[in-house]
């Protein structure tokens, strides 16, 4: 992520060398296409291995980029068709004694059950997509993990903020049938989950995670698969937000986001316009951000405008 962010003031290739190192030192997992007794695993490494993948095709190595990409869709191996659903295999190959999704008992998930672990595909959304049957299942499983969430955020068996392995989920709305849905969950995140005062975050912060998910999601620029360069779109909470650019790193000066509607009614993105051109996708890249400018929001009421 910080080298498709133009900090590379590393060794890039004894970089590539460790993360293969580490890679391979779970190898068990390539080996075997996942990682016995471990969703939670399967499903990180395969993000990893895609990682390393990135890396090695930004860096030129196209052929160590092609091997990090194939290990990347071990995900794929855990995915169940008969649960229909990702699930947890033994080491023979065959499958974890279903216990349902929302159930952690011996699922084979650390800090999460299936149900919040099997959506951690970010490498690899569409792949998902198709795998759980098409847009629309896929919009319908989504909408139903989100809705079983209580209002004020608490710790639960469905969306759970209060923990790190639920935080890019709002954004897979992004490739859904309902795309507007995830402005409306991250403001609703931001106005139920966070306040002042010793309480004001649902969860451990743990290196400052809850704080930076607040502050992305009040800006409205939001990482799905860090490393891919796409920063989804949110309504922000300010009419207008001024970033101020690395110049060690980034020659654009500053990049401004501005929402002259934003207010508690107004969630929901009619249009956006980069520099003003029209943009018809849901995310802008790094590199539009770091050249700097300005991009524009027109916020709507819900479904009323």
């Amino acid at each position: 992520d910080a080298y498709e962010k133009g900090i590379r003031d590393f060794d890039v290739a004894l970089a590539l060398e460790l993360a293969d190192k580490s890679l391979e030192k779970e190898s068990v997992g390539r080996r075997l296409g996942f990682y016995p007794g471990s969703l939670s695993a399967t499903l990180e490494y395969a993000y990893f291995d895609w990682c390393y993948g990135r890396l090695a095709e930004l860096a030129g190595r196209p052929a160590d980029a092609a091997r990090g990409y194939a290990f990347s869709q071990n995900y794929t191996n855990v995915w169940c068709g008969e649960v229909g659903w990702m699930r947890a295999r033994d080491k023979d190959g065959s499958w974890f004694k279903w216990k349902g999704r929302e159930n952690h008992d011996a699922q084979g998930c650390t800090e999460s059950n299936p149900w919040q672990q099997g959506w951690f595909v970010p490498h690899d959304v569409e792949g998902l997509v198709k795998l759980m049957g098409g847009r629309e299942k896929f919009t319908a499983e989504l909408e139903r993990f989100f809705d079983a969430t209580p209002e004020d955020f608490g710790w639960c068996d469905s969306y759970n903020h209060p923990n790190e392995p639920c935080h890019t989920l709002p954004f897979l709305f992004a490739h859904s049938a309902k795309p507007e849905l995830a402005s409306k969950w991250a403001r609703k995140i931001c106005a139920k989950a966070y306040g002042p005062g010793p309480y004001g975050l649902c969860g451990n912060d743990d290196v400052g995670q809850m704080s930076a998910w607040y502050v992305l999601a009040a800006i409205g620029l939001n990482p799905l698969c860090p490393g891919d360069g796409r920063w989804y779109l949110t309504a922000p909470l300010f009419t207008e937000t001024v970033i101020r650019l690395d110049p060690a790193y980034f020659k654009g000066g500053t990049f401004t986001i501005k929402a002259p509607k934003a207010d508690a009614a107004h969630w929901r993105i009619k249009s956006a316009r980069l520099n003003g051109k029209p943009i018809d996708r849901p995310y802008v890249t790094t590199s539009e951000v770091a050249a700097g400018g300005v991009l524009e929001l027109d916020l709507a009421a819900g479904y009323g405008e």
